[in-house]
């Protein structure tokens, strides 16, 4: 699936939802796959601007206090209502992520990409800027910005079509800015041709 990778439980949280639900006597519930790291019962999430804390935690219709990644999770949360959050959201590891507006990312299967596409990650998807840097590698620019990190998996497909216009690996989260010269794109290809897209 796009925008996981092999378990790492020690790592950050970072869980897209799916679908955010109203229990009766539990408040709002959503579910989604824990691609990395652990959740526990008490923890502190980021969702959005503000901080949430688990009120409790199941799996395949079994409660737990922890829940090691990969796994599929139902997350109870404390004083958040159903209206709050919703699908494509991310509940994040407390400052351990940097939203992003823009990533530089190597193509796969890529034919002639339009400018505008649609970013495909977890259970989220955005409107992106696609600017060709070379052959298989481009910078993307983000209408909203995303809890993005080099290694990340993503498809890109066209907002009229279900077909996927090209897959997607994160190289770099934070790039910096292209100067406004000839030539500027190519060097910059040209500095991500060793890119393995793993974190730093």
């Amino acid at each position: 699936h796009a925008g996981q990778r092999p378990p790492e439980p020690d790592a950050p949280v970072r869980l897209w939802v799916d679908r955010a639900f109203t229990v009766r006597g539990a408040g709002t519930v959503v579910t989604g796959t824990l691609g990395s790291g652990r959740l526990r019962t008490g923890d502190t999430l980021q969702l959005g601007d503000r901080t949430i804390r688990v009120r409790g935690l199941q799996s395949l219709g079994t409660a737990y206090d922890e829940i090691v990644a990969t796994a599929r999770v139902a997350v109870n949360l404390r004083g958040v209502e159903r209206s709050e959050v919703g699908r494509g959201d991310a509940l994040l590891t407390p400052g351990a992520w940097r939203s992003t507006g823009g990533v530089d990312v190597r193509l796969s299967h890529a034919e002639r990409l339009p400018e505008q596409l649609m970013l495909h990650v977890g259970s989220t998807a955005v409107a992106v800027r696609v600017r060709t840097l070379g052959d298989d590698v481009a910078r993307l620019l983000l209408s909203v910005p995303l809890p993005l990190r080099a290694g990340d998996r993503a498809l890109l497909r066209a907002p009229a079509e279900q077909r996927v216009a090209a897959g997607v690996l994160v190289l770099d989260a934070d790039p910096p800015a292209l100067r406004r010269r000839r030539g500027a794109a190519a060097a910059r290809a040209a500095s991500l041709e060793d890119a393995s897209g793993r974190p730093d």
